[in-house]
């Protein structure tokens, strides 16, 4: 599952061959809208996260992403290159040990 967000933060370079893998990577997952208690959620964990000390502030997409990771109801691995922002917003989550964050 992706955040629909997501999808603003430079997913298509215009070159070519990234911007494939990318289209076959969306062919494969779902694409989630991101609705009002997400985005709540979002903003919860991302003050929480910057009250907490993180340096630099994690993005709002990624707060986002943290999110819809905590609300999806099932255990979820997130590939993620901003694993440092992820643990600290997910460190604020209601249900953190259900999310595995793996870097690339």
């Amino acid at each position: 599952m992706v955040p629909a967000a997501v999808l603003a933060e430079g997913l298509f370079t215009g070159r070519a061959g990234r911007d494939h893998h990318v289209h076959i990577l969306l062919e494969m997952v779902t694409v989630r809208d991101v609705d009002e208690q997400t985005g709540l959620l979002a903003g919860k964990l991302r003050t929480q996260a910057i009250a907490g000390g993180a340096k630099p502030p994690p993005s709002g997409v990624d707060a986002i992403v943290a999110a819809v990771a905590d609300g999806a109801g099932d255990d979820v691995q997130l590939i993620t290159s901003d694993p440092d922002d992820m643990v600290a917003l997910l460190a604020h989550a209601d249900h953190p040990a259900r999310v595995i964050v793996l870097p690339v």
